[in-house]
């Protein structure tokens, strides 16, 4: 059974995106940028609370191509607390056929009247230790040496970028100087890439040497 309302929960991009396809699956629906049965919010359209109230417009509607509709937001940690209030009521009551499917590295951010009206799927993956002590630091030379390491295993980079942008965001709200948000931008940039297929070494150098 797939509930209406779902959260999937990991640090693993890959891990998450397994799961993604796999409720998909059930469903007999694909994420996809040309579907039009498919509400995707994330990094190119932002969290903010008018994207949301967009999902009411999605939903009113009936589906196109396939059986069933659905709403995926990526990243849901990054919603504002006023965007996750305007998404309650839509959580409790999608329609029907209508399937809301959110993703997040943690919980934390989410308001807890978020995930109580959501299933929650967590899914573990084994730490890097090594990986996680990795930053980015505007030194081009530590930082091309730190990209090497990552970009050994390319499926590593995605988590690191995404790890960067929590800690930059983290100093940004400490220190909003034109350094850090440039720095950030450059990281949104980047894991964008790296969502829409471009090679992700390529991506992790676009954060280093722009």
């Amino acid at each position: 059974m797939i509930f209406p309302s779902t959260i999937i929960i990991s640090s693993d991009p890959n891990l998450i995106s397994e799961e993604i396809n796999r409720l998909c699956q059930k469903l007999e629906n694909i994420i996809s940028l040309n579907n039009p049965d498919v509400f995707n919010i994330g990094v190119l359209s932002g969290w903010g609370i008018d994207t949301i109230r967009a999902i009411n417009s999605f939903l009113s509607k009936k589906p196109i191509s396939h059986q069933n509709k659905i709403v995926l937001i990526q990243d849901a940690q990054n919603l504002l607390t006023e965007a996750q209030n305007a998404l309650l009521k839509n959580l409790e009551e999608p329609g029907v056929n209508n399937y809301i499917i959110l993703t997040a590295d943690n919980s934390s951010s989410l308001l807890p009247t978020i995930i109580s009206r959501c299933k929650i799927i967590k899914i573990k993956s084994s730490p890097s230790v090594s990986k996680d002590l990795l930053k980015i630091t505007g030194n081009i030379f530590s930082d091309l040496s730190a990209s090497e390491k990552i970009a050994q295993n390319k499926n590593d980079v995605l988590p690191f970028l995404q790890g960067q942008l929590a800690l930059f965001q983290k100093k940004l709200s400490k220190d909003p100087s034109k350094k850090n948000s440039r720095q950030i931008q450059k990281i949104i940039k980047a894991i964008s890439m790296i969502k829409s297929n471009v090679d992700p070494k390529s991506a992790l150098d676009y954060v280093i040497l722009t």
